[in-house]
């Protein structure tokens, strides 16, 4: 920390000493710029003097300030795609600030001038903010948002170039998992809001919330450098001049579910006082919806054990799966402004709550034990995302400074959660009757036959209704209570300094520092109980009227069955109707009041396995320079040191029987505190080789720090069953990243971007599983033998295998290509000139040569010493295997197309999105991955002005031709037979339809 203040301040002191030398008798220019006929701002305007180096770009409130100009008399160009380019001749006089400011037409057509919509000029704004970035980036603006169905952030930026979701709302970027990304709210970083990852979900943040997005490719050094994808910001709305008032009313219809009960509601009111100085904006938002997927899937197992990529596998079982999903989210924002003399004052309140109220109903045809098992996974839990900020820029004379500090918050906690996958809370026939009877009445079972059998063939598979009439609950019923918290408080000061040295070389020096702590705790509280022990009922024995539990009298599935399941009716689009649903407020009412009579059964310590607490120290300071040499060529040159320091509490936890709750704990804080330190070079080109096009050049260096899972200093120890080991000095990941991009630009071609990329990381973590023997030879810590015994415990075995996580030797690749054309056709005749198109396309290529641990039992011949007879003995050996795969979540293609009409007050936009071959998990062996079709999605939106003034009418339709997202597995049916697709799972989500007002004063 003194290191990098010490150098920060001598850094600073020699910049603005050359500053002051350089800055005698020298003036500055600085005005608006604004549109002609509406005197709006237009931000990210170009203003240069023609023929020096020497020039600005405007900001969001359409302001520039050209500073360190030598006195002349200058040519001043001012260029806004869309606009006629203004030049205008102006002296600059020493040591004296001339104000110029300037209202650009919009583009003409034989002397008419073009009506720009709202929607074409929010496009225009986020194209010209693209190009005057000093960065690689993408932009996209509210207006823009509003053109296309996007209830949230995520759905928003799936839009974009390079982009796509995972998990529902969670961003991946080029083809790298949302947990290596940073999401950041007017510039401020968003915690994680995933239990054991870095990633930011953001299907409850409000599209309606923003101003914009900006997604920016390549980091400069004045950005965290903890970023291999990208970096999100989520830029929010501030006051404009004058009274202004926004609402909106929604209603929907989910057409899988047949569900009317959803709505959104919006609402925005900003005004400023004390001449224009105050700003004050508040917006708040509501919604629910009511959703959920439609699910068949299938698991595989291997029975014949052949060379990798060729064993054949079986079906072992098959599931059907409804999924009830409401979610409610509620939130606002609150942001103040202040326009200082010279500077300005930011205040940014921001939150988004949402309630998740997940059940999802299965039916599992368990073919190897020929039986049919009915369970619910049930999860509802509150989540809360909360942003505060103080931001302050000041300009001193030239020198422009920037204060933030900040703080931002998320948490879950569990309402109610049972029946997660492994837990065995299910209903099932102990008879073990067959499945029921196929398409000509036949009452069959499918165990024989499962070597071949599709999962098409078992969808004509009709359940014999005695089967869950005497399902009753079997194995063990399990409660979870999750809650975790994190919070970020960070400040950071940065000073801006223009240097021009000649007309022809100028610079821009930017220097600054960060400190940054974060705070995680986790809490995970499970109650379970064996199903047929007798007090196992001791609380709910009368709660089914008329008869009485036990253990010999069991709650049996019709006791808590919904016979009016009506959403069921729909289900896979109709054609195979789901009819076995629980009583979801019966069933949670059921495990509420059952728990609290479970008493000394319950494994309380069992808890701690899953608890930590801990705090991240981050440290950084940068330096970089932004050199313009000439009117075509400029450059960033710089670099970025971070310190980072890691300091976790956790539990070495041992239970000799995780089930029957004989747990001990050992260590009650084992505790560990690491330092990392990394330097970050950067170096980025761009060179204009005509007014309508440029190419830039980027190299620079980013890092992804392990999953707060991973570090854990914990060890989870149980004789013959479950082993777990975190690893804390597990490396980051860093990656190397090179860009290429080049831009042509102008009004009628739009903005026309064509790029590539190449990324090389290092140190990619994974989970593996490694036989206890040789857990050190990995760098894996675990207790040894002598431990185990001081303790009065038996050792693990050699055979025990440890779960834990390691970095992976060889480099992960990926390499891309992108293309985006933004444009409208004014220029073309009616009615053609209405017309807007977006299209943008990504190509994806991913490897990286996984080490596969293989542990394997082998016998080995001896003579014993003693007696000299021949004798056998067991080696378990861990062996290295590359095996080359795609890296997770990385899809091959992401193409997205938008064609619409702007038409006076008439707009309208039809979308299609496909994303293709997305690989969703890496298994041990080549026949385990997991991948995903061709995902297809079209939506459109159509929207009226209608007569009374602001007030608009809008409908839009979302998934309209309802496709499956399908996953597969790739290998053999039979030994002999060939390698193939095979179906893992098909999903449906809904088709919606919206229907909303909005006013808008």
């Amino acid at each position: 920390m003194k290191i990098i203040s010490k150098f920060l301040l001598t850094i600073l002191l020699s910049v603005i000493s050359v500053t002051l030398i350089h800055a005698q008798g020298k003036g500055r220019i600085a005005g608006t710029v604004i549109d002609s006929t509406t005197n709006e701002p237009l931000v990210g305007a170009n203003v240069l003097l023609v023929g020096t180096s020497l020039g600005a770009a405007t900001d969001l409130e359409g302001k520039y300030v050209i500073a360190q100009i030598e006195p002349g008399t200058y040519k001043v160009a001012v260029r806004y795609i869309g606009y006629v380019t203004k030049e205008i001749t102006i002296d600059v006089l020493p040591n004296r600030t001339v104000q110029l400011d300037v209202a650009l037409a919009t583009q003409a057509i034989e002397g008419q001038e073009i009506i720009i919509t709202a929607q074409a000029q929010g496009q225009k704004a986020a194209i010209n903010q693209q190009l005057t970035a000093n960065t690689i980036k993408n932009v996209v603006s509210a207006e823009k948002i509003h053109e296309l169905p996007d209830a949230d952030a995520a759905t928003a930026l799936s839009r974009l170039p390079g982009l796509s979701l995972m998990n529902g709302d969670q961003v991946v970027i080029r083809g790298v998992q949302a947990k290596q990304n940073l999401i950041l709210i007017n510039g401020i970083q968003l915690p994680s809001t995933d239990v054991n990852t870095r990633a930011t979900n953001l299907g409850f943040i409000s599209a309606n919330m923003l101003s914009g997005i900006e997604v920016v490719k390549v980091v400069t050094p004045d950005m965290d450098a903890n970023a291999i994808g990208g970096v999100v910001n989520l830029r929010l709305r501030e006051a404009p001049s004058g009274f202004h008032f926004d609402m909106l009313s929604q209603g929907s219809l989910n057409h899988q579910d047949r569900t009317y009960d959803n709505y959104r509601f919006w609402a925005s009111v900003s005004n400023r006082y004390f001449d224009d100085k105050l700003g004050v904006f508040i917006q708040g938002n509501a919604d629910r919806f009511d959703d959920g997927l439609d699910q068949i899937s299938a698991s595989y197992e291997r029975y014949e054990f052949l060379p990798y990529g060729e064993s054949p596998y079986r079906l072992n079982t098959f599931n059907y799966q409804d999924q009830q999903n409401i979610t409610s989210t509620y939130g606002g924002s609150i942001i103040l402004d202040y326009k200082l003399p010279d500077g300005k004052i930011l205040l940014q309140n921001t939150i988004s709550k949402g309630i998740n109220d997940n059940a999802t109903h299965n039916t599992q045809l368990d073919l190897q034990n020929n039986r049919v098992i009915y369970s619910l996974n049930r999860d509802k839990y509150k989540r809360t995302l909360l942003a505060n900020a103080f931001q302050m820029e000041y300009n001193f004379g030239d020198i422009k400074g920037e204060l933030t500090l900040s703080h931002s918050y998320s948490d879950r906690n569990t309402d109610i959660r049972y029946g997660d996958p492994g837990d065995n809370t299910n209903f099932a026939n102990a008879a073990g009757a067959p499945f029921g009877y196929d398409a000509n009445g036949n009452r069959i079972s499918y165990s024989n036959l499962r070597n071949t059998i599709t999962p098409a063939e078992i969808l004509n598979i009709e359940i014999d209704p005695a089967d869950y009439q005497g399902a009753d609950i079997s194995d063990w019923a399990v409660i979870r209570e999750v809650a975790f918290k994190q919070h970020i408080y960070n400040s950071q000061l940065d000073f801006t300094i223009p240097v021009s040295f000649t007309s022809d070389f100028s610079s821009t020096f930017k220097v600054g520092g960060k400190f940054k702590r974060t705070t995680r705790s986790n809490d995970l509280n499970r109650w379970y109980k064996r199903t047929g022990d007798e007090d196992f009922y001791s609380n709910v024995r009368d709660f089914i009227p008329g008869k009485t539990l036990s253990n010999q009298n069991q709650l049996l599935f019709t006791d808590v069955q919904n016979k009016d399941y009506t959403r069921g009716k729909y289900f896979l689009n109709g054609e195979h109707p789901y009819n076995y649903a629980f009583n979801i407020g019966m069933l949670d009412d059921f495990y509420t009041r059952a728990r609290s009579g479970w008493g000394q059964a319950v494994h309380k310590d069992g808890t701690v396995s899953e608890d930590f607490n801990g705090a991240e120290i981050f440290t950084a300071g940068y330096l970089m320079g932004t050199f313009n040499l000439g009117t075509k060529l400029s450059m960033i040159l710089g670099g970025r040191y971070e310190y980072y320091n890691m300091k976790y509490n956790a539990t070495n936890f041992y239970v000799t029987h995780p089930v029957d709750g004989n747990g001990r704990i050992l260590d009650t804080l084992n505790t560990v505190d690491r330092d990392d330190n990394n330097f970050f070079p950067n170096a980025q080109i761009r060179y204009k080789f005509t007014d309508w096009a440029d190419v830039r050049l980027a190299y620079s260096k980013t890092i992804a720090r392990p999953d707060f899972r991973a570090i854990l200093p914990n060890v989870y120890f149980s004789p013959g069953l479950t082993n777990r080991a975190g690893n804390p000095y597990l490396k980051p990941a860093v990656s190397t990243n090179y860009d290429l991009y080049m831009s042509f630009y102008n009004n009628e071609i739009g903005l026309f971007t064509v790029g590539g990329f190449y990324k090389e990381i290092d140190n990619v973590f994974f989970q593996t599983t490694i036989f206890y023997q040789n857990l050190s030879y990995y760098g894996v810590s675990f207790p040894d033998s002598a431990f185990w015994v001081s303790q009065g415990i038996t050792p693990p075995a050699r055979s025990d295998k440890i779960d834990t996580y390691i970095n992976n030797p060889s480099p992960a690749i990926i390499k891309g290509l992108e293309f985006d054309w933004q444009t409208n056709f004014w220029y073309l005749p009616e009615p053609l000139n209405a017309l807007v198109l977006n299209i943008n396309y990504t190509r994806v290529w991913s490897e990286m040569d996984y080490q596969q641990l293989i542990n394997q039992v082998e016998r080995e011949e001896y003579i014993d010493p003693i007696t000299g007879r021949r004798k056998f003995r067991e080696k378990y050996i861990t062996t290295d295997t590359i095996r080359t795969a795609r890296l997770i979540n990385q899809g091959d293609d992401i193409l997205n197309i938008a064609l619409g009409i702007d038409y006076k007050g008439f707009s309208a936009r039809l979308s299609f999105n496909m994303q293709g071959n997305v690989i969703t998990s890496v298994g041990q062996r080549p026949e385990e991955d997991t991948f995903t079709g061709n995902i297809y999605k079209w939506d459109f939106t159509i929207k009226q002005q209608l007569p009374v003034e602001g007030l608009s009418i809008s409908l839009s339709g979302i998934n309209i031709f309802h496709n499956p997202v399908k996953n597969y597995r790739k290998f053999r049916r039979t030994v002999d037979g060939p390698i193939i697709d095979n179906e893992a799972s098909t999903l449906y989500s809904p088709r919606v339809f919206e229907l909303n007002l909005r006013y808008t004063l």
